[in-house]
Protein backbone atom coordinates (compact mmCIF):
# COMPACT_ATOMS: atom_id res chain seq x y z
CA UNK A 1 0.00 0.00 0.00
CA UNK A 2 1.41 3.20 -0.91
CA UNK A 3 1.26 6.08 1.26
CA UNK A 4 1.38 9.74 0.15
CA UNK A 5 3.85 12.65 1.22
CA UNK A 6 1.32 13.82 3.56
CA UNK A 7 0.92 10.54 5.02
CA UNK A 8 4.98 10.39 5.98
CA UNK A 9 5.07 13.75 6.81
CA UNK A 10 1.86 14.06 9.20
CA UNK A 11 3.57 9.98 10.95
CA UNK A 12 6.97 11.60 11.51
CA UNK A 13 5.76 14.82 13.05
CA UNK A 14 2.78 12.82 14.93
CA UNK A 15 0.15 14.76 13.13
CA UNK A 16 -2.76 13.51 11.19
CA UNK A 17 -2.90 13.59 7.28
CA UNK A 18 -5.70 16.00 7.50
CA UNK A 19 -3.91 18.71 9.39
CA UNK A 20 -0.56 18.49 7.35
CA UNK A 21 -2.68 18.76 4.10
CA UNK A 22 -4.48 21.83 5.35
CA UNK A 23 -0.94 23.56 6.14
CA UNK A 24 0.47 22.48 3.05
CA UNK A 25 -2.75 24.15 1.29
CA UNK A 26 -2.15 27.07 3.39
CA UNK A 27 1.47 27.93 1.95
CA UNK A 28 -0.02 27.47 -1.69
CA UNK A 29 -2.94 29.56 -1.36
CA UNK A 30 -0.38 32.72 0.72
CA UNK A 31 2.02 34.87 -1.26
CA UNK A 32 5.65 34.92 0.18
CA UNK A 33 5.24 39.15 1.26
CA UNK A 34 2.39 37.63 3.38
CA UNK A 35 3.11 34.30 4.66
CA UNK A 36 7.08 35.57 6.22
CA UNK A 37 5.21 38.32 8.22
CA UNK A 38 2.72 36.14 9.51
CA UNK A 39 2.93 33.48 12.30
CA UNK A 40 1.02 30.17 11.69
CA UNK A 41 -1.83 30.91 13.62
CA UNK A 42 -2.88 34.22 11.46
CA UNK A 43 -1.32 32.36 8.04
CA UNK A 44 -4.52 30.05 8.58
CA UNK A 45 -6.64 33.53 9.38
CA UNK A 46 -5.46 34.91 6.28
CA UNK A 47 -6.09 31.64 4.55
CA UNK A 48 -9.16 31.23 5.24
CA UNK A 49 -10.27 35.09 4.52
CA UNK A 50 -8.77 33.93 1.61
CA UNK A 51 -11.23 31.09 1.09
CA UNK A 52 -14.42 32.99 2.46
CA UNK A 53 -13.82 35.94 -0.15
CA UNK A 54 -13.80 33.60 -2.94
CA UNK A 55 -16.90 32.09 -2.31
CA UNK A 56 -18.39 35.56 -1.74
CA UNK A 57 -17.23 36.73 -5.32
CA UNK A 58 -15.79 39.81 -6.91
CA UNK A 59 -15.92 43.13 -4.78
CA UNK A 60 -16.22 41.31 -1.04
CA UNK A 61 -13.85 41.36 1.70
CA UNK A 62 -13.46 38.85 3.81
CA UNK A 63 -11.00 40.19 7.22
CA UNK A 64 -9.33 39.20 9.94
CA UNK A 65 -7.23 39.73 13.44
CA UNK A 66 -5.13 37.85 14.92
CA UNK A 67 -5.60 35.67 17.89
CA UNK A 68 -2.01 35.52 18.50
CA UNK A 69 -0.59 38.81 18.49
CA UNK A 70 -2.06 42.83 19.28
CA UNK A 71 -2.29 45.27 16.30
CA UNK A 72 -1.95 42.39 13.67
CA UNK A 73 -5.14 42.33 11.20
CA UNK A 74 -5.86 41.26 7.23
CA UNK A 75 -7.79 41.20 4.68
CA UNK A 76 -8.87 39.31 1.66
CA UNK A 77 -10.81 40.77 -1.66
CA UNK A 78 -11.41 39.21 -4.93
CA UNK A 79 -10.65 41.68 -6.95
CA UNK A 80 -11.31 40.04 -10.80
CA UNK A 81 -12.20 36.55 -12.22
CA UNK A 82 -12.41 34.72 -15.15
CA UNK A 83 -15.28 34.35 -17.39
CA UNK A 84 -15.59 30.81 -16.90
CA UNK A 85 -15.00 30.95 -13.14
CA UNK A 86 -11.92 29.30 -13.53
CA UNK A 87 -9.35 31.54 -12.26
CA UNK A 88 -9.56 34.84 -9.44
CA UNK A 89 -6.85 37.54 -8.41
CA UNK A 90 -7.05 38.03 -4.69
CA UNK A 91 -5.48 41.12 -3.32
CA UNK A 92 -4.45 40.47 0.35
CA UNK A 93 -3.96 43.06 2.60
CA UNK A 94 -2.08 42.62 6.06
CA UNK A 95 -1.41 45.14 8.53
CA UNK A 96 1.23 44.92 11.19
CA UNK A 97 1.54 47.70 14.34
CA UNK A 98 -0.01 50.43 11.48
CA UNK A 99 2.62 48.84 8.62
CA UNK A 100 0.39 47.91 5.41
CA UNK A 101 1.77 45.21 3.18
CA UNK A 102 -0.58 44.35 0.37
CA UNK A 103 -0.02 41.68 -1.96
CA UNK A 104 -2.34 40.30 -5.30
CA UNK A 105 -2.53 36.84 -6.36
CA UNK A 106 -3.88 35.16 -9.15
CA UNK A 107 -5.84 31.52 -7.96
CA UNK A 108 -7.36 29.15 -10.23
CA UNK A 109 -9.26 26.07 -9.82
CA UNK A 110 -7.08 22.58 -9.40
CA UNK A 111 -8.77 19.15 -10.12
CA UNK A 112 -9.46 16.50 -8.75
CA UNK A 113 -10.64 18.93 -5.59
CA UNK A 114 -11.65 21.80 -7.32
CA UNK A 115 -10.52 24.33 -4.86
CA UNK A 116 -8.88 27.22 -6.16
CA UNK A 117 -5.24 27.60 -5.49
CA UNK A 118 -2.31 29.83 -6.29
CA UNK A 119 -0.69 29.67 -9.77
Amino acid sequence: MAHSATEHIGHFLGASQESIAHVIRIGHSLSDAIARRLDCHEQQQAALATDRAIQSGVGRTATWTSNTRAHVSGSSVVTAQDRDGACVTVTDVIIIDGQETRAPKRMCRRPPTNRFVRV
